[in-house]
């Protein structure tokens, strides 16, 4: 009897054990997309970044009468 109690304990635990490991690999499979996501957001961004300094710095820029467009236009 009380062996059987202890098999039955080592195989609940076993189950869990099991149980839990595929839970852990499901969530660094999410962990690793996420850090996917995230790298190319970073870099989407960075790139946004750089684009709106480029266009803030023409902005800036004093453009010459030549390149203005007459009023009537």
């Amino acid at each position: 009897m009380i062996e059987e109690n202890v098999v039955k304990r080592i195989t609940t635990l076993e189950e869990k054990h099991v149980h839990q490991e595929r839970i852990l690999a499901d969530l660094n499979e999410v962990i690793l997309d996420q850090q996917k996501r995230i790298t190319r957001l970073e870099a989407l961004l960075t790139r946004a970044d750089d684009r709106i300094e480029r266009l803030s710095v023409a902005i800036e820029q004093p453009r010459s009468a030549t390149d203005e467009r007459p009023p009537h236009y």
